[in-house]
C-alpha cells in the first residue's frame, strides 16, 4: 500500500464512521449522547469550531468515538489548530477505550509515519488491538506482518490464523481478502496451513464465548 493510498485508507474511514455514527454512543446516557450527537450535526454543517467544543465535552466523558472524531480534527485542523500530538493522544484513548477503527488507523500512521515517527513494532501492535476488537482489515495486515516479519517475529502458522479469522467475518470479507491470501498461502506447508485453521478456530471460539 503506498502512502497516498493509507492516507485515502484512512479519510475514508473517518467518512464511514461520520455517515454510520457506529460506535459506543448507544450505551450512553443521554447527556452523553447529546454532546455527541450535537458535534456530529455540527460537523456535517460545517461549524467545527463549535464540533470541536462538543466532541471536547464528550471525550471528557469518556466516549470513545468523541475521542476518535475529535483526533481526526485535530489530525486536519478543522475548527482547531492543527496538531498532530493531540490528534495521536485522542485516537490512542479511543483505542484503548475499545474502538477498533482508532486502532487500526494509528496501526496505519505508525506503519507509513504518518505525523508519527514510523514504528513497525507499533504499528503491529495497534493492528493487534484492532484485529483482537474485530477488524477484519488489521487481521488481515497482521496476518501479511506476521507473513514478513514486520515488526513481529516472522510467523507463517500466526499469518495464515489471522488470515483465516479475517476471512472468516463473512463472505464479503472472504471474497475480498482470498484472492490476495492465496499467492502467499500457497507458499506455506500444508502443516502450517492447518494449524493456522486450527489457531483460527480456537480464537474465533474464544471470542464468541466472550461475548
Amino acid at each position: 500500500m503506498a502512502i497516498r493510498d493509507a492516507f485515502s485508507y484512512m479519510e475514508e474511514s473517518v467518512k464511514l464512521w461520520h455517515w454510520t455514527g457506529i460506535g459506543c454512543a448507544v450505551f450512553l446516557v443521554s447527556a452523553q449522547a447529546g454532546d455527541l450527537d450535537d458535534g456530529i450535526k455540527l460537523h456535517e454543517r460545517g461549524v467545527y469550531a463549535k464540533a470541536a467544543e462538543a466532541f471536547e465535552r464528550a471525550s471528557a466523558k469518556g466516549i470513545a468515538e468523541a475521542q476518535r472524531r475529535l483526533g481526526f480534527m485535530y489530525y486536519h485542523g478543522e475548527g482547531v489548530r492543527q496538531d498532530n500530538v493531540r490528534a495521536v493522544a485522542f485516537l490512542e484513548k479511543a483505542a484503548n477505550a475499545g474502538d477498533a477503527g482508532s486502532a487500526r488507523d494509528l496501526g496505519t500512521m505508525y506503519e507509513y509515519g504518518m505525523s508519527v515517527a514510523q514504528d513497525e513494532g507499533r504499528s503491529a501492535g495497534w493492528f493487534r488491538r484492532a484485529a483482537e476488537l474485530g477488524d477484519p482489515h488489521s487481521q488481515f495486515r497482521l496476518g501479511i506482518m506476521y507473513y514478513q516479519g514486520e515488526g513481529v517475529a516472522r510467523d507463517r502458522v500466526e499469518a495464515a490464523k489471522w488470515w483465516h479469522v479475517a476471512m472468516s467475518n463473512s463472505p464479503e470479507w472472504d471474497r475480498r481478502f482470498r484472492p490476495q491470501i492465496a499467492s502467499a498461502e500457497a507458499k506455506l506447508s500444508a502443516e502450517e496451513n492447518a494449524q493456522g485453521r486450527r489457531k483460527a478456530a480456537e480464537w474465533l471460539r474464544a471470542r464468541e464465548a466472550n461475548r
